[in-house]
């Protein structure tokens, strides 16, 4: 049996409701708070309002978002001035990534308030099943070594460089390359597991995760271009998932739309609980 046929069985419809919604924007919020290190000496910096979590972390840095706002709760205007007087202290644009369960007036106060739609993010999750196959060659390890977090750092760098999906092995911008790399060593640190998928002895894919009161969170899944379409993508995820039995119950990945590792998720069960509205204001 196919890994799409067998896999797609094993985890039963979820539905989006306003409580898992809460569990689900609390826990990716909770990893940007990680990767910021906030309360750490010199890390960055946090605060909890209108039901959900402010994060900054430093000048451009993908964790600088709002996440889980409204969801459950009414927003106040006073609470809004406090989010944009945080991120004004930090002379840092404002980006929220509004729920679709959140109140339904935020869309919007914030239009109003000057926030325009940047774009769409799908917010992937599944029911963490019993056990998860194993029908893959691709050979994963976990990065724990000072060698194999350089490694980990390549593989995720050059994964990222390159679109997704492209199968053609680019030349990014060398200054494109050090930034990538810059937000990617963000995610070693202890709580964050990172793992490196090796196709015919050579690194291939990466990716990370993190459980936070039961829900496994997998976050930046990266291939090299030329060995995309080989399973390494596939095989990290499976790794995860496998990792994460019996101590969580639900996973979570957040994609681009149609992209290629929507595709990936949705092989192992996941499925679009739904799709968040990036807005921003500058």
């Amino acid at each position: 049996m196919s890994r799409s046929s067998l896999l797609g069985k094993i985890s039963p419809v979820l539905h989006a409701t306003v409580a898992l919604a809460q569990r689900v924007e609390r826990m990716e919020i909770d990893f940007c708070s990680v990767l910021a290190r906030a309360g750490e000496p010199g890390g960055g910096a946090v605060i909890d309002v209108g039901g959900g979590r402010a994060v900054w972390s430093s000048p451009g840095a993908p964790m600088n978002k709002v996440l889980g706002l409204g969801v459950g709760c009414v927003v106040s205007d006073a609470d809004l001035d406090a989010i944009e007087d945080f991120y004004d202290e930090h002379q840092t644009p404002i980006q929220i990534e509004l729920c679709p369960l959140a109140a339904p007036d935020l869309p919007s106060r914030l239009s109003e308030r000057g926030y325009v739609l940047k774009g769409f993010e799908n917010e992937l999750a599944c029911a963490l099943p019993a056990s998860i196959p194993v029908d893959s060659d691709v050979r994963v390890e976990i990065a724990s070594s000072d060698a194999d977090t350089e490694t980990w750092l390549r593989v995720t760098t050059e994964g990222f460089a390159s679109p997704d999906g492209s199968g053609v092995a680019t030349a990014p911008m060398p200054e494109t390359m050090k930034t990538i790399s810059g937000i990617m060593r963000s995610f070693v640190h202890p709580e964050i597991v990172r793992y490196l998928a090796f196709v015919d002895g050579t690194p291939a894919a990466a990716a990370s995760s993190t459980i936070t009161e039961r829900v496994l969170g997998i976050f930046g899944t990266a291939t090299v271009p030329a060995y995309r379409r080989r399973g390494a993508q596939a095989a990290v995820v499976a790794r995860a998932l496998r990792g994460a039995i019996g101590r969580a119950d639900l996973a979570i990945a957040t994609t681009e739309p149609g992209s290629v590792s929507q595709r990936t998720f949705e092989r192992f069960g996941f499925q679009v609980l739904y799709t968040r509205a990036i807005l921003v204001r500058t």
